[in-house]
């Protein structure tokens, strides 16, 4: 433990959670650039994020590389954040089973980029799923973890506690539905696709917030 303390007092370990969030919404407003010049129907509405990865003119290999080494960048994020936390609660068991469920997540998106929501593949196409249910799924019971361990935190804003709850709403809702849709005959309809994208909007604003907050008061 001393020296992933050392390490992080060398490298702040809010740097991992800037790359990751750099990284994935360049990815993603790169790659939607790309597609809509050959695709102009491709919206929030009528599309998932991750349509991106089988999408024309290159948008492809843009959100597959995007989407990997965010997902790599994710990883030693999850644990700066997670021995932040225990420095300030006593559960630290609880927390410990947030930076695994943290880790499931990461690398779920990293499979994300391996594996492409491609329709032709049955093979990729199902893996795409379960990588998307390792992501939402281990990112809802992360941000849940350090939510409960946030709101109980007397030092802590409720704020910071109020907003890891809203992405585990949405994210959870999200995978459910997904899930539920891709199985049965229930078609993917325009709730699906908005629920995602605002769910990606949310998550974006929990890393900018807690990077905020870890740097002030670190």
């Amino acid at each position: 433990m001393e020296q992933i303390d050392k390490f992080f007092e060398r490298i702040n370990g809010n740097y991992f959670g800037v790359m990751a969030l750099v990284i994935s919404i360049i990815s993603i407003i790169v790659a939607r650039t790309l597609y809509i010049t050959v695709d102009p129907t491709y919206s929030m509405t009528s599309n998932f994020i991750s349509d991106l990865g089988v999408g024309p003119n290159g948008s492809d290999l843009v959100f597959k590389i995007g989407m990997i080494l965010t997902g790599i960048f994710q990883m030693p994020y999850y644990l700066y954040i997670t021995l932040y936390l225990q420095k300030k609660d006593k559960n630290k068991n609880l927390l410990w089973i947030g930076l695994i469920m943290g880790f499931i997540s990461a690398l779920g998106l990293i499979l994300v980029g391996v594996f492409p929501l491609d329709p032709t593949n049955s093979f990729v196409y199902n893996m795409h799923i379960i990588a998307a249910g390792l992501f939402f799924g281990g990112a809802s019971i992360t941000l849940f973890i350090y939510g409960f361990s946030e709101i109980l935190n007397p030092e802590i804003p409720k704020l910071i506690a109020i907003i890891s709850f809203i992405s585990v709403i949405l994210f959870g809702t999200f995978i459910t539905v997904l899930i539920i849709q891709t199985y049965t005959s229930i078609p993917y309809q325009v709730f699906t696709y908005v629920v995602e994208w605002i769910g990606g909007f949310g998550y974006i604003m929990w890393t900018i917030v807690h990077i905020i907050y870890t740097t002030k008061n670190n």
